[in-house]
């Protein structure tokens, strides 16, 4: 660890360009372990380019097709925002990018704003002999340098994790949903059951969403026969690229919330341990309701609270500002994208 707490950066040096090394990197990979192998396409000249190659090794999907495809997506500062929300999200804490010496400077540093940004260990492999580039790139950064495989083996292999105090204190790494083959029918949520309803004085303030004892055990409420099994709804869901689209999508297949009303879903609408939702009423908050919420959705709920954390949005603010700013737009080509029927009105 360096002073301020971040692990040194590894550089690997792979002198011939021996394919032994970005073996040893590609087995390395093991996202559910912390660590996340990345090889960056070769002659993508898009501004984003490397957080899509990130988002991809981490499972997402960029919505494809229609116009207003790469509304955030094209944008370097968005697509960087959500790759760290999911790092952070999934506890990766080891990232590994091959081929670093063919990204050109501004990408490397992205990669180093990355690291400092999520408190992950880097190890940048780089295919060539030491060059002045690679001085410059790390002239004010602890690094070390390993020039032999076996010990870059030993150093692919360790499991970093990101800085206590990033991302959200419950954020669970999400679980691998059983294998069941998948229908191709769109998802339908059924109706959803009836939440709790927070009744309160008309001029009161009202407050974030309590804990649930009843959602402790992590089941899902009772929703009687589903056409979609909950682990098919969780694969899908996991794949939805941008974690605001991701929470919306979520929160809208356990409660049947419609684009307006999760817009005025707040960061205190879920509470601290994310088993429950808090959904208000588009005309009036006399009579909010609160849903449990099952544990196949918590990973995508928590990868809002960090997006939030890292945009420093205050609690009270709006939990979803791109469906705000877009009026889910965005959000219904993410449905799309992945078969999934997103109802503009109960």
């Amino acid at each position: 660890m360096t002073p301020g707490g971040l692990p040194a950066i590894t550089v690997l040096i792979d002198k011939n360009d021996h394919p032994d090394w970005t073996a040893a990197a590609h087995s390395a990979h093991g996202p559910a372990l912390g660590r996340l192998t990345i090889d960056p396409s070769p002659a993508n000249g898009t501004p984003a380019a490397l957080a899509h190659d990130l988002l991809y090794a981490l499972g997402k999907r960029l919505p494809a097709g229609g116009e207003t495809y790469g509304t955030w997506a094209d944008s370097q500062r968005p697509a960087w925002d959500a790759v760290a929300a999911w790092i952070l999200t999934h506890h990766i804490g080891h990232l590994i990018i091959c081929r670093t010496d063919r990204l050109t400077t501004a990408r490397q540093r992205q990669l180093l704003a990355l690291r400092e940004r999520c408190g992950i260990h880097l190890t940048l492999l780089w295919h060539r002999p030491v060059t002045p580039t690679l001085r410059t790139l790390l002239e004010e950064t602890p690094h070390h340098i390993i020039d032999t495989l076996p010990q870059a083996r030993i150093a692919l292999s360790q499991t970093g994790y990101p800085l206590a105090g990033t991302g959200r204190a419950e954020q669970q790494r999400p679980p691998e949903p059983a294998h069941r083959q998948d229908d191709g029918q769109w998802i339908t949520p059924q109706t959803p059951p009836a939440g709790m309803v927070i009744d309160r004085p008309a001029r009161a303030r009202c407050q974030g969403a309590p804990e649930l004892v009843s959602t402790r055990s992590g089941a899902p409420p009772p929703r009687g026969h589903d056409p979609t099994p909950a682990d098919v709804l969780a694969a899908r869901l996991a794949t939805v690229a941008h974690p605001l689209h991701a929470t919306a999508l979520a929160i809208h297949a356990v409660t049947g919330a419609d684009i307006s009303r999760l817009a005025l879903t707040r960061g205190i609408d879920i509470n601290e341990t994310a088993t429950a939702v808090k959904i208000h009423d588009s005309t009036a908050h006399h009579k909010c309701q609160v849903y449990p919420l099952p544990a196949w959705a918590r990973p995508l709920i928590n990868a809002a609270g960090s997006h939030g954390q890292l945009k420093d949005r205050a609690p009270d603010s709006p939990l979803l500002p791109l469906i705000t700013v877009q009026n889910g737009e965005q959000l219904t080509l993410s449905a799309t994208g992945i078969r999934y029927r997103l109802s503009t009105a109960r």
